[in-house]
């Protein structure tokens, strides 16, 4: 299976999404990092044919899209960001409609519902109302419809919102066994969403994408540039305007502080071993990197606070 975006551009009215976007995917779980409004959901919705993209075009194995009609759309299964229900379907009425909507059996999908829900952790409230569900249940009856016509190619958009740690585990290890001889796109701004199960990762921002790469590369690509050092709780409230830091975390009576940053930050500083999350603040805060053609944003940003020791 491969899926190619070609030169696609997206302009609601005057103002432009998405700014060339040229992109080949095989069998494999590709992840898709960027903070909110970098244009992610747009790219994945002209992929899953709800949108049409103002210039580009996508293709399958070779094939424009626009040319295979409910061919290509039976090979998807799509996870938006939001979801809705109608207020009287349970979980088992919800994914019983979807089947139908997607031209399923009425038998197969009864089967197909059982082992999804399974699957997903769902089966003892496949019966309750959906509107009832917590966030995270809501997500996880998501991700079933998603997998309802064992589908190709499935496109995940924050996948894995409201779900506790151990679903987040649960849900990465779903996603890289259904991988195998599929594509999947899993949009997010989380950066262990992918970080352990990606081929490759391509980061966005302001509608462009760069180079895919694998999170080794991206990591090798910081090598020397995250450092560690101790800074009173006072002086960290000033510094952290002008640094990127990446994690904080207390130590006694002053402030453990790793930062990204291409020179030494000061003489105490020691260099640490960067990881992928480190790469995306690198990319998106500091690098003034070519191969986005607009402006870098501020460097200041803490991305995470962890309160007690590693």
């Amino acid at each position: 299976m491969q899926l190619h975006m070609e030169n696609i551009y997206k302009n609601f009215r005057d103002k432009e999404v998405l700014k060339g976007i040229s992109v080949r995917m095989e069998n494999g779980v590709y992840g898709l990092l960027g903070p909110n409004g970098a244009g992610k959901t747009t790219m994945i919705r002209i992929l899953a044919d709800i949108l049409q993209p103002s210039m580009g075009q996508v293709f399958i194995n070779g094939q424009d899209k626009n040319t295979c009609g409910d061919e290509y759309r039976a090979k998807i299964g799509y996870l938006p960001q939001e979801m809705n229900f109608y207020p009287d379907f349970s979980g088992w009425d919800y994914l019983r409609y979807i089947a139908a909507l997607k031209g399923i059996p009425a038998e197969a999908a009864k089967v197909r519902i059982v082992t999804l829900a399974n699957s997903v952790g769902i089966t003892k409230d496949l019966r309750r109302r959906c509107v009832h569900y917590s966030g995270g249940m809501k997500r996880r009856l998501g991700i079933a419809q998603a997998l309802l016509n064992d589908p190709q190619i499935l496109i995940l958009d924050e996948p894995t919102a409201g779900l506790d740690p151990q679903e987040r585990i649960k849900f990465r290890n779903i996603i890289s066994a259904f991988s195998k001889d599929r594509i999947v796109l899993l949009s997010t701004h989380i950066v262990s969403d992918v970080d352990s199960i990606a081929k490759e990762i391509m980061m966005m921002e302001y509608g462009v994408i760069k180079k895919p790469r694998t999170g080794e590369e991206y990591i090798r690509l910081i090598e020397n540039r995250v450092w560690t050092f101790q800074i009173p709780v006072d002086d960290l409230i000033v510094y952290q305007h002008n640094a990127v830091i990446s994690n904080v975390v207390p130590k006694g009576n002053t402030m453990e502080v790793r930062v990204v940053d291409e020179r030494k930050p000061n003489d105490d500083a020691v260099p640490a071993a960067p990881n992928l999350e480190d790469a995306y603040l690198y990319i998106f805060n500091y690098l003034p990197n070519k191969e986005f053609t607009v402006k870098n944003l501020p460097r200041s940003r803490i991305s995470r606070i962890s309160i007690g020791s590693r």
